[in-house]
């Protein structure tokens, strides 16, 4: 006599809740609170949400003192609710917060800097009044939320039929998700893709990375395939243009990507060099030497520190074009965050050092900091939280320095992330900034 197979049990359905939305978060959900129920106290995130919403979710993660839930339906839509300009945004993953519009975006973007900054308990900016006429958001003329990105790194995978699809990989599910344009890649980029997918199909493997950068010259490209060696595609180095400023890039070293912004940025740190003061400064995290520009007009001669050996070639380019003396400029190749000091020694002390960390921030770095007679610091950091703690370190006891300053930037529109910009000088030492 035959057995019939056993059936498995379902799994319970995730519990529901219908919660009112208050902002986004730094890593790109909603947070979203219940008065009772099953979530009542609990921070909730949301992906898909927007500030304003009331929506229906099914819990996913539950801890003691936050949740993650899934957007079920939006019961009730905010008024800052809108239609994405991109037909991939939900799968993307990459512009989160292209379902609101800029203002609720610029509003959570304030809280989020506010927020970091009082919690990390930094002395001189702990009160309301200290966060008022410190902390700020800076507004940048003409810069664009959509066709913003000189430089983007795209994965590609080919198909059954031996063409090649670009896209990114989704947030969420980290499955490929193709692409036939991006909204937030400048024209030039978005123009050349074609042509990318045609040089791809010419590849041996079958998948890999391509980082492109547009300038002057066309889009460079560097193809990293899975398996086999990266090789370049196109012109190696490019011009691109930040404000007035010409910056020689490559898509093999790191550069900013939304140009406007940054280009607003380095004015702003040359303005900010100038009222500081000094004849030599130390630049930590220097890449290819974007701020290093800046650093020159203002009359420095600069020690310029970087880890990734591929930002060289870059920064002797930019030098050379812009007439600045060997002497004025030098480049050196130095693991700042395993070493904690910068290698080789500076040729002399530094009145002003720029250090401009990845994500993890500098906390490594603070003490030589510290002990290395700078007059003052200009911080910037693509990370609110830890360029948040990073300050609190610079101005930790009474040998530490005074923040004077930090302002947030709107570097990477529809995310949670930005740019912070950050001035600190030794305590007593005046300041205009």
């Amino acid at each position: 006599m035959s057995r019939r197979p056993r059936s498995t049990p379902k799994p319970p359905a995730p519990p529901l809740a219908t919660l009112p939305v208050l902002r986004w978060a730094h890593g790109g959900d909603a947070v979203a609170m219940a008065d009772d129920g099953p979530l009542a106290g609990l921070v909730v995130f949301v992906r898909g949400a927007v500030p304003g919403d009331v929506v229906r979710v099914a819990v996913e993660t539950k801890k003691k003192r936050w949740a993650r839930a899934r957007l079920v339906a939006v019961e009730r839509p905010s008024p800052e609710r809108r239609v994405p300009p991109c037909a991939v945004q939900a799968a993307c993953g990459g512009c989160p917060w292209m379902v609101g519009t800029r203002e609720a975006q610029r509003a959570s973007r304030e809280a989020i800097l506010l927020g970091e900054v009082r919690k990390s308990l930094i002395p001189g900016l702990t009160s309301d009044e200290d966060l008022a006429a410190k902390v700020r958001l800076v507004d940048v003329a003409g810069a664009s939320e959509v066709g913003y990105r000189v430089r983007a790194k795209l994965a590609w995978r080919r198909g059954p039929s031996g063409a090649v699809a670009v896209g990114f990989m989704g947030k969420a599910s980290h499955a490929f998700v193709p692409i036939p344009r991006c909204e937030v890649l400048t024209p030039a980029l978005n123009d050349a893709l074609p042509a990318i997918r045609r040089a791809l199909a010419a590849e041996a493997a079958d998948r890999g990375e391509v980082t492109l950068v547009a300038g002057d010259e066309g889009v460079a490209a560097w193809v990293e395939p899975t398996p086999g060696p990266g090789h370049p595609v196109g012109p190696e180095q490019v011009t691109v243009r930040f404000g007035a400023r010409p910056f020689t890039a490559s898509p093999r070293a790191f550069l900013q990507a939304n140009a406007a912004v940054a280009g607003a940025l380095v004015d702003r740190v040359e303005a900010l060099a100038r009222e500081l003061g000094g004849a030599h400064a130390v630049e930590l995290f220097a890449g290819a030497g974007l701020f290093t520009t800046a650093l020159w007009a203002a009359g420095f001669a600069v020690d310029a520190y970087e880890v990734d050996p591929a930002a060289r070639a870059g920064f002797e380019a930019t030098r050379e074009r812009l007439g600045v003396p060997a002497e004025r400029g030098r480049w050196h190749a130095s693991d700042l965050l395993l070493s904690g000091v910068p290698s080789p020694r500076p040729a002399a002390p530094p009145d002003l050092v720029l250090l401009d960390p990845p994500r993890a921030g500098a906390a490594e770095l603070v003490p030589w900091i510290r002990a290395s007679g700078a007059r003052a610091v200009i911080l910037v950091s693509c990370d609110v939280a830890t360029a948040a703690r990073d300050l609190a370190l610079l101005a930790e006891g009474p040998e530490g320095f005074e923040v004077t300053r930090v302002d947030g930037y709107d570097m990477f529109p529809h995310t949670g992330h930005q740019e912070v910009l950050a001035v600190c000088v030794r305590r007593g030492v005046p300041t205009s900034s």
